[in-house]
């Protein structure tokens, strides 16, 4: 997913500073802020019983299909089921599903169950309906998210994922897994710059490629997949939840700017959340609802008070935090909260090429080609 503060670019960054230091390999980790779940992937396949947790639904879809499952899921009452078994089992594509993760790409090999009810979703006719409506080309909005075609394909997909978990023939997790496919096929032809603060006034030439399904590859672990836990929840309010050390370590990766995740990839929340029932999408963009999910680590005023939370909640024996010189939080202010919690403290700075939704033109042009990468880890005292 293209997404704002993904940590993929960092991990070896990530793994050479919890090397560095000893970090031991064993308990559970958790990734607090946990986005797209690339650390989280990485915590597992080093061996953690690993926690994610973000409160944006299509993280905890993404995190889940990571997480949840060591290998493929199964869809044993899916294809079960007199309804669906035949006609998906008999499912084929055209060109082979690649598989996402951290480690890399690869084809799905095709005779797996999860390959044919992707093959079968994938080959569905499009069909209109509320989402269509209100954020693709040819819907009655007028909103251009996504070309009519694949905007058509993500509601009769979504619209069926739906169904099967309502028929109870696919599980929950199994639920999120196929929800998070499609949100990352879907985002790869969105018709925005970047994020979804705004579509663009045409189609451009990604839009307009036929939408193809992924298959989100769960990370490997030694530990039975019910043992990993995915919570959708707000941050400080589930620190509380944990008893001192146990939690070898917390990785958090907070907001640094003023920018809303909820305002920037409301498409993708909808399309996990598949809501539309219970909100009326608003202005131009077609905003979910005003007051959702709005993060104090994204408000000058209040992010040291939310930091200084997070530091007195912390109870695990391992903090590691990213952040960003651009951040709104000073860079001693963070240093000198670490120095307050921790008994040992390590700090490591790499420079990256700066995000950019767009190019430089005559109303904005970016200050900086890049910027640096805070890397912070500290022993709590506890």
């Amino acid at each position: 997913m293209n997404y704002i503060g993904s940590k993929y670019s960092l991990l070896a960054e990530i793994e050479s500073v919890l090397d560095g230091h000893s970090v031991p390999r064993n308990g559970i980790a958790l990734d607090l802020f946990a986005g797209t779940g690339a650390v989280g992937q990485l915590l597992k396949l080093r061996g953690y019983v690993t926690y994610a947790n973000d409160w944006q639904c299509y993280s905890y879809s993404t995190n889940v299909a990571f997480l949840a499952f060591n290998d493929f899921p199964e869809f044993t009452n899916l294809l079960n089921s007199q309804k669906w078994g035949k006609e998906i089992g008999t499912a084929s594509c055209d060109e082979a599903i690649l598989t996402y993760s951290i480690t890399g790409r690869e084809p799905l090999p095709g005779d797996l169950p999860c390959a044919r009810v992707l093959c079968y979703l994938d080959h569905l006719k499009g069909t209109r309906g509320t989402f269509f409506e209100a954020y693709c080309c040819g819907g009655e909005a007028e909103r251009m998210y996504f070309s009519k075609e694949n905007g058509l394909r993500i509601q009769a997909i979504r619209d069926l994922i739906e169904r099967w978990f309502e028929e109870d023939l696919v599980s929950s997790a199994e639920q999120a897994w196929l929800v998070a496919c499609l949100i990352e096929a879907a985002d790869r032809v969105a018709n925005t710059a970047s994020v979804y603060g705004a579509y663009l006034k045409h189609v451009k030439k990604s839009a307009r490629k036929r939408m193809r399904l992924v298959a989100l590859k769960p990370a490997a672990s030694p530990h039975p997949p019910a043992q990993h836990r995915v919570f959708c929840e707000d941050s400080l309010e589930l620190l509380e939840r944990f008893s001192p050390s146990e939690v070898q370590l917390i990785y958090v990766d907070t907001p640094y700017n003023h920018r809303q995740y909820a305002a920037n990839y409301h498409i993708l929340e909808t399309i996990a959340q598949w809501d539309m029932n219970r909100f009326q999408p608003r202005g131009v963009t077609g905003l979910r609802k005003a007051e959702e999910q709005r993060s104090d680590f994204c408000v000058k005023s209040a992010v040291e008070v939310s930091f200084r939370q997070l530091f007195e909640r912390t109870k695990s024996n391992y903090l590691l935090l990213s952040y960003n010189d651009e951040g709104l939080l000073e860079k001693d202010t963070l240093l000198s909260l670490f120095e307050e919690f921790c008994a040992d403290v390590s700090f490591a700075q790499i420079k990256f090429k700066r995000f950019r939704a767009d190019v430089d033109r005559e109303n904005r042009v970016y200050k900086r080609d890049h910027t640096h990468e805070f890397l912070v880890l500290g022993k709590l005292r506890l």
